[in-house]
């Protein structure tokens, strides 16, 4: 064998048409694995392949007969096929002195006969061949034979045009897609070794969907080709631009720009309202900024925390932001919680219930208990509800840990020692949007036969406003079999009077943070004194959340609150203590010491 095959004189020119089509990244494809099995039929040989010729490799997009996916260039006899625009034809290689000393001819796969069909561009630029290989030698192929492998290697690459266009195309925009955006990275890295990262986030998807639901499906397509315009224009047609989700651009800044100027640029561009069919449309954009160089952080996921910049810059007042590592992690974190829930749920080791007395401030007693959900990661270590629960809420999940505190407080109402105790639980928006919840509740106190009085249902005030007439459908279901209605967090909210004189509750709970202005202002405590007489008004009782001391107490009992809960009367505590706790209660003692131990 001699010296490797030649190089092609534009070469430059097709190695980037086989990066346009971005062939290397991409998965097989059924069309060609078809194609190569039907033209090794039709030209009866062992083996067929179709072969991409990069600058060191040859790689096999589709074979058939053949193992190996890949062989080095200074081998392929397609590297030589790339050099003419006619099929490359060799009867028998061990006469061929370019091929004769060919590990492929010594070795496996042992090739005699070969013929190549180059596969060629619109741009007249070879990226590859459809060959034909034997094992032993063959006569020259007619020239009607010939004639019918250029027509397969036309059909070739008719698909992998399509593959281009299927794969790396964002058909409503026409731009590179997330999977190209990918590809060319991660090849800008191998040749450069780092780069900076763009993306441009439009508007949120809740915005999107806004603007669908209003104007229609076209109008969203048209404003997105605007906004697309706006872009382009600032990029100066100097860069690739590429369409990543239905509202996220994203592009590679060349090294030469200032990243400031850059973003400054966009940001002005996409401030005032898009016009669009005549209709001002306001954007909500952030730009997120991401430098990534090859090293121990590459295996960094780039696209989502450059999303994720993107998304904190809307927040910002400069609109632009670069990745930070302590706000990824916290959203990592939100991901590892969200991802263990599932577990957690069906663990008997994670989740667990702990109570906090509600006590009468008059007679001392306490006659109810708030179950307050808790987790131990088993990793994490103890995650607090205030954490976990938004994020559940956003998912399926808070209905299944709604049904499984609902589930414990029956179990521990069953087994309870304290006579008469209630316990409330805390319910979300979800659970009162539609009866599923309701229903499960039902059942379980009749199967146990728990008085509904011993329930109370506890959820923000927040609720009511937004799925009123649901929410009231669900209320009245619970009320008619006696459970009791506590809105929570009360005074922190809307604190819409006419429509809570509608709801049927029989408490409110004085938000903490109300409570613990008592002392701070002559204007707070009329505040919180005003509050009280109004539900009392309205036929509610009261009870006053966050009382952490003495002055706090004395204060909210002489306003006329019924009940209290704070940590200067108890704490959240397991059902052990809680029983050991209320064994030592002692009804009219003047709680001057605070909690009980």
């Amino acid at each position: 064998m001699t010296g490797g095959p030649p190089i092609p004189i534009q070469e430059s020119k097709r190695l980037a048409a086989l990066s346009e089509l971005c062939l290397f990244e991409s998965q097989g494809d059924v069309e060609l694995d078809a194609m190569v099995n039907m033209a090794a039929r039709a030209f009866k040989v062992p083996i067929c392949l179709v072969s991409i010729v990069s600058s060191r490799q040859q790689w096999f997009k589709a074979r058939a007969g053949l193992a190996a996916a890949s062989t080095s260039r200074d081998v392929s006899f397609c590297a030589y096929t790339i050099l003419q625009k006619q099929p490359l034809e060799i009867p028998d290689a061990t006469c061929d002195p370019r091929f004769l000393g060919n590990p492929l001819v010594t070795g496996e796969p042992g090739i005699r006969y070969y013929c190549g069909a180059p596969l060629i561009t619109e741009e007249g630029l070879a990226i590859g061949s459809l060959c034909l290989i034997d094992t032993v030698g063959r006569p020259a192929m007619s020239e009607s034979d010939k004639s019918m492998l250029v027509g397969f290697a036309d059909l070739v690459m008719k698909i992998l045009t399509g593959i281009r266009l299927r794969n790396f195309v964002d058909q409503p925009t026409g731009l590179m897609n997330r999977m190209r955006l990918h590809c060319d990275v991660e090849d800008r890295l191998a040749q450069q070794g780092e780069l900076t990262l763009l993306v441009v986030d439009i508007m949120t998807a809740t915005q999107l969907s806004g603007v669908v639901t209003a104007l229609g499906y076209n109008f969203a397509h048209d404003l997105i080709l605007s906004v697309k315009d706006l872009i382009v224009g600032q990029l100066c047609g100097a860069r690739q631009l590429y369409k990543i989700s239905p509202t996220r651009f994203g592009f590679v800044l060349p090294e030469e720009v200032d990243i400031d100027s850059a973003c400054a640029g966009l940001v002005q561009a996409l401030t005032p309202p898009v016009e669009c069919h005549g209709v001002p449309v306001t954007l909500d954009a952030g730009i997120g900024v991401l430098p990534i160089s090859r090293g121990p952080d590459h295996d960094l996921d780039w696209l989502r925390v450059v999303v994720s910049a993107a998304d904190q810059a809307r927040r910002t007042s400069r609109r632009w932001a670069f990745y930070e590592p302590k706000v990824d992690a916290a959203q990592r974190r939100a991901l590892i919680l969200l991802g263990s829930l599932s577990q957690a749920l069906a663990s008997t080791d994670q989740l667990h219930l702990v109570y906090q007395p509600k006590v009468d401030l008059q007679s001392g007693e306490c006659r109810s208990v708030e179950a307050l959900l808790r987790w131990d990661h088993p990793q994490l270590g103890p995650v607090s509800p205030a954490e976990f629960i938004p994020l559940a809420e956003k998912t399926a999940l808070i209905t299944d840990i709604s049904f499984w505190v609902l589930t414990s407080v029956i179990q521990y109402l069953k087994r309870c020692p304290v006579e008469g105790l209630a316990v409330s639980m805390n319910i979300t928006a979800r659970d009162l949007e539609n009866p599923l919840f309701m229903d499960r509740l039902l059942e379980a106190m009749a199967y146990h036969q728990i008085e509904p009085t011993r329930i109370e249902l506890e959820f923000t005030e927040g609720v009511l406003i937004e799925q009123p007439d649901m929410v009231d459908q669900q209320l009245q279901r619970a009320r008619r079999v006696g459970i009791g209605i506590a809105i929570d967090d009360f005074g922190t909210g809307y604190s819409n009077w006419a429509y809570l004189s509608r709801i049927p509750a029989t408490m409110v709970k004085l938000d903490k943070t109300l409570v613990q202005k008592v002392s701070a202002s002559t204007k707070d405590a009329l505040l919180v004194k005003t509050l009280i007489e109004l539900a009392g008004k309205l036929g509610y009782q009261v009870a006053a959340e966050g009382i952490e001391t003495p002055q706090m107490l004395a204060q909210v009992k002489a306003w006329g609150c019924a009940q209290g809960q704070g940590f200067y009367l108890a704490r959240p505590m397991s059902e052990a203590a809680f029983e050991r706790w209320h064994a030592q209660l002692r009804p009219q003692q003047s709680w001057a010491g605070g909690m009980l131990d």
